[in-house]
């Protein structure tokens, strides 16, 4: 026989294992996402919103530097991209790829509807350890990045 407390406790663990996304993280651990061309497109008009220039004048994400996963945080859950910008078309497209745009990370929530929010890693405050990193350090040890830092190590 089901009581109301049964079907109760039905309802709290079929939330408590729910993901978003269909993303199975029984032990809310970070997981690495393949690079889908969806995403990478999405990436890539994100980047270009933050240097200011269409995305149709950026071609790619540098292969070797990109960078997907799904943090399953409770607090914060989010999806996480790391990427740079590639192959320009523009003289003026290159010249937002350097200095402060040269390397971006790219957070957005789990929610339907939401969009990528870059922020600008590769020179700088962050990148000069006088701003926090703001991809979570589970983040990075997911993507191997070296100790301490908020970019990827040479490849």
């Amino acid at each position: 026989m089901i009581t109301k407390s049964t079907a109760a406790m039905g309802v709290i663990v079929a939330a408590m294992t729910f993901s978003p996304a269909g993303h199975a993280c029984p032990d809310d651990s970070v997981v690495n996402l393949p690079m889908t061309d969806a995403v990478r497109a999405e990436l890539i008009q994100a980047g270009a919103a933050l240097t200011g220039r269409p995305a149709s004048e950026f071609r790619e994400l540098r292969p070797g530097y990109t960078y997907y996963a799904f943090d399953p945080n409770p607090v914060n859950t989010y999806y996480w991209a790391a990427a740079q910008l590639w192959n320009p078309t523009t003289e003026e497209a290159a010249i937002q790829l350097q200095d402060q745009n040269s390397y971006m990370v790219f957070r957005k929530g789990a929610q339907p509807g939401t969009t990528w929010l870059p922020i600008a890693v590769g020179y700088g405050p962050i990148r000069a350890g006088k701003q926090p990193c703001p991809v979570p350090q589970a983040v990075r040890d997911v993507w191997a990045w070296p100790a301490g830092t908020c970019y990827p190590g040479t490849n």
